[in-house]
């Protein structure tokens, strides 16, 4: 993956959190890259801080010491107004849960992000919703994963593996350049769960995301290519 941009670096990231009698450190000088277009898979045991980790690469927390960029910007530096933006336009989060809202329908969940998308002039927002663009976006994107009898039914009315789909598809409509999935199969049986892992492999070829894929399933992560796992707050090749 030499000479692909990266979209993540971390350098010697740890993160604790604060107990008594001492604080709890659960990641360990981390220094981990994620490159444009490249899928990688992140194993370890229940507590072993998988989801810590993705929390901090999606910004949604912030390390300890360490360092952390996403592409080459310093993330510690942004202030809170940037890295809202960076979360909507730039990352696409899939969780265990679907997070599906369930008095919207399908095709409305997967607008949410870009109803939200707007940019910043002077320090004032202006929409950049593309209502024609984004919604012919969300019905190819719904119908490439098999939900195109399913767009205006609520989250209520669909399977596990269909909300699942569902979610996949609003992480993807504001075309981020990394999606953080986290436990996304852990709901869903084996046969649900590699038709998931599946899809998400060949959205990252067409869309060109790169994707962090976490999982307790050995056998979905050998799906998703390179291996890294959290073993004592440390993350280190699978072997």
């Amino acid at each position: 993956m030499s000479g692909q941009r990266p979209i993540v670096t971390m350098t010697e990231v740890s993160k604790e959190y604060p107990s008594l009698p001492q604080p709890v450190r659960v990641l360990q000088d981390i220094t981990f890259q994620v490159n444009a277009g490249e899928c990688v898979a992140i194993v370890g045991p229940s507590g072993s801080g998988k989801s810590t980790l993705l929390n901090l690469m999606g910004t949604l927390d912030t390390a300890t010491s360490g360092r952390i960029l996403f592409k080459d910007r310093d993330i510690a530096g942004l202030s809170p107004r940037d890295l809202a933006q960076v979360r909507n336009r730039e990352i696409g989060f899939v969780f265990q849960l679907h997070h599906l809202l369930p008095q919207c329908t399908v095709l409305e969940n997967v607008l949410v992000p870009a109803l939200v998308n707007a940019d910043t002039r002077d320090g004032t927002e202006v929409a950049s919703y593309r209502p024609a663009t984004d919604y012919e976006r969300a019905v190819k994107l719904l119908e490439r994963v098999g939900l195109n009898d399913r767009l205006h039914h609520r989250p209520g009315q669909l399977s596990g593996g269909e909300r699942q789909r569902a979610a996949v598809v609003r992480a993807l409509i504001n075309r981020p350049s990394l999606l953080l999935a986290d436990e996304p199969t852990g709901s869903l049986n084996e046969e649900g769960a590699a038709h998931l892992a599946n899809l998400i492999l060949e959205l990252n070829r067409e869309e060109g995301m790169a994707v962090v894929f976490v999982t307790h399933s050995l056998s979905i992560a050998e799906r998703i290519g390179r291996i890294q796992e959290l073993r004592g707050g440390q993350l280190v090749p699978r072997e």
